[in-house]
């Protein structure tokens, strides 16, 4: 793994965190909550992405592919996590 690899994942994290959090409105989570969740789940996408199909098979697009999967996902947990959060209590 080189820091190009790693540095395309976590900006592509950061994009889609950007993208969903500005179109997926949710009260708490905010454009700024939005590229870190982002970023945090592109990096861990990739690396398990890159862990998991062996360097022979993975030329860039694996990986990147698993970033964005990650990236959704994270903002999809934090989604969660805010949403339970700011729930009006009973």
């Amino acid at each position: 793994m080189n820091l190009f690899a790693l540095v395309s994942w976590i900006i592509v994290g950061c994009l889609i965190g950007l993208i969903s959090s500005a179109v997926w409105k949710t009260r708490g989570l905010t454009l700024a909550w939005g590229f870190a969740a982002g970023g945090v789940g592109g990096a861990v996408g990739g690396l398990i992405g890159r862990a998991v199909f062996p360097a022979h098979l993975s030329t860039s697009a694996l990986p990147l592919l698993t970033a964005i999967l990650g990236g959704v996902a994270a903002m999809g947990i934090a989604r969660a996590v805010v949403a339970k959060e700011h729930s009006p209590s009973s």
